[in-house]
């Protein structure tokens, strides 16, 4: 395929662009911190995308980092422009998307201290693919931090065998959208007609089709019906990166580095037959059938500290959604409590120190707090002398990190301008406002740089929370809007035109749209 081809097909079926949190500059610079590198300050720092597409990624970055200096590239003109419009109505003068290629980059465009490549390199040719290995090495800082994301095998050779049967099907239709519903139409044939009863082939097949079947148009024909799609083992793209002088930093999913969730022999032996972390991550991929992989890159000569300890995240933030399920948590013996976070994941934990610390960082959520705050707090809470400070602080730091290994905890190096509460004239970012009230959108992007669905009340309500709004003049809007019939309130499938039901209902509903968009990381200061 030729990059004008490329062009084109992006073009005609625009990438879904939206932000990925797993390439913010801050998660990179946190993995950067805790291998012992010391990445630049996010808050004063140069980030490339390369393939930005219209700045779904990109842009949010540049709103809540105003001193930070942001360019994307993309060869897509049609969503350059896109992006381009949305920059000049948020008045954003630190980020510039430029219409050209990956090809079109050198050394005259300075040194970056993060690049971010995602969703590009497994879908462009091999002199693409070189280039991108290129420019993570010449124009990343002393210190910088680069982004890949690639598709891998062994996960990908099930996905390679679909994506070759749709191909096949589609090639007599030249029309892209009409390529999509056939290929659709075939994976429904597929799914439908082979049996998976006693049937290997066809229960690998049929848990495929279905993960294929929720995807959207976009996805679909640019993951699976493109004609580039290059997936490779992680050790080949280890071995590229130190062709050019890169080395292996990490994953962004930081959790996917560790053989904990192995059981005991699995992990003994892989500790046996890796002698190094390239091996050991290559023979992860083969247990897990791993398809893609998020890969950090630095320089070569940078020296990492791979053995893990509690000083590796001593000056960190701490961020936890994890919530008790017994509200009455017994904090001073080791007696197994168990905790929720947000995603439904469920951790069990009779340690004292980490008990105390996912209730503290419960109340904060989603806030974070210092590693020396919560230290602090967890002594205060657990009645402890300031004698055994060191000592409290070395469990903190060692119970944190057995927690980040099962994403049961956040850190960071930095935080937005968010608040946890909601106050008596609430404030949304411009950027969330904008994509509502200009661009229609249901979802909007947080100050975690995460997509947040809305709810019909704060849908409604959004362009006016510019912090000059109290809750009784939101309500008020509310209820002109039901006036008009823009918003209907339904009881029992009928239509409520009681006056006094109608205000109550809002005023309850109100209050609870705020507090989730509070809870969401949507309110500013």
């Amino acid at each position: 395929m030729t990059e004008t081809q490329i062009t084109t097909s992006y073009d005609e079926v625009p990438y879904e662009s939206h932000p990925f949190p797993q390439s913010h500059p801050d998660r990179l610079a946190t993995i950067g911190r805790i291998f012992g590198m010391n990445p630049a300050d996010i808050k004063n720092c140069r980030v490339l995308e390369l393939g930005c597409a219209s700045g779904g990624n990109l842009i949010p970055m540049a709103a809540i980092l105003p001193q930070s200096e942001f360019i994307g590239i993309d060869v897509s003109s049609r969503q350059v422009g896109m992006g381009r419009k949305i920059i000049n109505d948020l008045e954003l003068e630190n980020i510039r998307l430029e219409n050209v290629s990956i090809l079109d980059v050198d050394q005259s465009w300075g040194l970056f201290d993060y690049i971010i490549c995602h969703g590009v390199y497994s879908w462009v040719p091999s002199a693409v693919q070189e280039k991108i290995m290129a420019i993570c090495a010449e124009n990343l800082a002393p210190q910088g931090i680069a982004y890949i994301s690639y598709n891998t095998y062994p996960g990908w050779h099930m996905r390679e065998m679909i994506r070759h049967m749709m191909i096949y099907h589609a090639r007599q239709f030249t029309d892209n959208r009409q390529k999509i519903q056939q290929a659709r139409a075939l994976i429904e044939f597929l799914a439908k007609s082979v049996p998976t009863e006693n049937n290997h082939y066809g229960m690998l097949l049929k848990s495929e089709l279905e993960l294929i079947k929720r995807s959207k148009d976009y996805y679909l024909f640019h993951d699976h019906l493109e004609e580039v799609n290059i997936p490779l083992y992680f050790y080949q793209f280890a071995e590229r990166a130190a062709k050019c002088g890169l080395q292996y930093l990490g994953e962004a999913e930081f959790h996917t580095m560790l053989t904990g969730g192995f059981p005991k022999e699995v992990e003994e032996t892989l500790k046996r037959i890796s002698p190094n972390i390239i091996n050991t991550e290559q023979y992860m991929d083969f247990l897990r059938n791993r398809f893609f992989r998020q890969t950090l890159l630095c320089h070569g000569g940078i020296p990492l500290r791979r053995n893990l300890n509690p000083p590796s995240v001593y000056g960190l933030l701490v961020a936890s959604s994890a919530r008790p399920v017994n509200p009455e948590v017994d904090i001073n013996t080791t007696k197994v409590e168990r905790f929720v976070t947000r995603e439904g994941a469920q951790i069990e934990t009779g340690s004292p120190v980490l008990k105390t610390s996912f209730i503290i960082l419960s109340e904060q959520w989603p806030r974070a707090l210092t590693f020396d705050d919560l230290v602090m707090k967890v002594r205060e809470k657990r009645g402890l002398s300031s004698e055994v400070e060191e000592q409290t602080k070395a469990e903190v730091g060692l119970s944190l990190l057995t927690a980040y290994s099962i994403r049961a905890v956040e850190f960071h190096t930095w935080q937005a301008n968010f608040v946890s509460f909601v106050s008596d004239y609430p404030q949304v970012s411009k950027l969330a406002a904008y994509l509502v009230t200009m661009q229609g959108k249901t979802q909007v992007v947080n100050l975690r740089h995460e997509l947040v669905n809305l709810d019909g009340i704060a849908q409604n309500i959004i362009g006016f929370l510019n912090g000059t709004k109290d809750h009784k003049t939101l309500l008020e809007h509310l209820i002109n809007l039901t006036k008009k019939g823009i918003l209907n309130i339904n009881q029992d499938g009928k239509r409520v035109t009681d006056e006094e039901t109608i205000r109550q209902t809002l005023d309850q509903a109100l209050k609870a749209s705020l507090q989730k968009m509070a809870a969401s990381a949507l309110l500013v200061k």
